[in-house]
């Protein structure tokens, strides 16, 4: 699960620094990409060059060092899959409750929108005070996950709580959280995604902004919790997910004609492509030369794919996208109705080519959910396990 995962991991200045040598060497064991944060404190305990030779990445210290990465809590941020502090101090855990970042280390969490586990390791006294617990909870409340600590013998001679737990339990933790339930293990799923080009020449065509991230996070979602994925995608840059059977198409007829083919057995159709709803009448099959001012081209409807597949659904559990300038949800409820979806997800056309997104979804009995601030991925597993109820319930009848 890790192969292939880049972790962030955050040293802060507890004595159990050391156990991080272990984890580092561990976690590359594994295939992740791990880099480095240390705080200044850690740096007394553990020689950075020590987290440099067994990660093979830079360690990072000093926020405003640009020898090796430029804007290193921006570049960090956006290429990690999970960041881990181990170990995490009192003192670590107060400042990002609070919102300060003072370091390398606070400034990267503050950053970041990848998972965060926390690893906490101190004296017992300070674990059990009330203001740590606070900041905890605070932390917890924040979608922070937590491990440990542990009950053992402490720097201090005590045999308590406060001890940092063990690397292999830290790496067990981290999949669980980048290894979501297995909810749909054994069911078939088809995700649509990215725009469509419709032809007006040999060199250009009709598209829109949609760079097919949110299909791709969805289909990457789906199959991490055990679903046999099939993917169509219109034209766009990014990498089929491993495990996802992947159908390239172009325009909005090749599409409807790859759906029609692969919805047979599908308990769950997710439709996230942004399909073109006109195409040129005429496609021209020589370039077109610019010989006048003006150029007057008509346009024809495409097929509707998602009405078809709502007026046929034969108990297929049925996802709606609707991008939205204004109106919002007035329009997602029209659409929802109009085509027979169980939910739609709602969003504002910003969200093209971005990582994160504000989302609403909305079922067919009109309850609500808003996702605000989410990231793509966070936003596809809460559409994933929407999508997997009602053909979980098909499958056992």
């Amino acid at each position: 699960m890790l192969k292939g995962k880049t972790v962030l991991l955050g040293v802060s200045g507890g004595i159990a620094a050391y156990k991080t040598c272990t984890l580092v060497s561990h976690l590359k064991d594994r295939g992740a990409n791990v880099y480095v944060i240390m705080t200044k404190e850690a740096v007394k305990l553990v020689s950075p060059h020590i987290f440099r030779s067994l990660s093979g990445n830079p360690t990072i210290i000093d926020l405003f060092d640009y020898r090796h990465i430029t804007l290193p809590h921006i570049a960090l941020s956006e290429m990690a899959d999970i960041l881990v502090i181990a170990p995490c101090t009192a003192n670590v855990i107060g400042k990002i409750a609070q919102g300060i970042a003072d370091d390398a280390l606070t400034t990267v969490v503050l950053a970041s929108t990848a998972k965060k586990l926390v690893a906490p390791a101190m004296n017992c006294n300070m674990w059990r005070n009330t203001v740590v617990q606070e900041n905890v909870e605070k932390l917890k409340e924040m979608r922070f996950e937590f491990v440990g600590p542990e009950i053992g013998k402490l720097a201090c001679g005590d045999i308590d709580i406060g001890r940092m737990s063990e690397p292999n339990s830290i790496i067990e933790k981290i999949n669980e959280i980048l290894s979501p339930t297995q909810d749909l293990r054994g069911l078939s799923i088809l995700i649509t995604a990215g725009g469509t080009r419709e032809q007006i020449d040999p060199v250009r065509f009709i598209s829109n902004r949609s760079s097919g991230k949110m299909g791709y996070t969805l289909a990457e979602a789906a199959v991490s919790r055990g679903a046999e994925v099939t993917l169509i995608s219109g034209p766009c840059s990014l990498t089929p997910p491993e495990g996802v059977k992947t159908i390239m198409v172009e325009s909005a007829q090749e599409m409807h004609d790859e759906v029609a083919v692969h919805r047979e057995g599908k308990k769950a159709i997710i439709m996230a492509a942004a399909v073109a709803d006109y195409r040129p009448s005429i496609t021209f099959w020589q370039k077109l030369k610019k010989d006048s001012n003006n150029f007057t081209l008509e346009l024809s409807k495409t097929s509707d794919i998602l009405a078809e597949l709502g007026r046929n659904k034969n108990g297929t559990f049925l996802v709606g996208f609707a991008a939205e300038s204004n109106d919002h949800i007035s329009n997602a409820k029209e659409k929802l109705e109009k085509k027979n979806l169980d939910i739609i997800v709602a969003n504002d056309i910003s969200a093209f080519e971005q990582d994160d997104s504000e989302a609403t979804i909305i079922n067919k009995s009109g309850k609500i959910e808003t996702l605000t601030k989410f990231s793509k991925k966070e936003i596809a597993h809460r559409i994933n396990v929407k999508a997997a109820e009602r053909p979980l319930k098909l499958s056992t009848e």
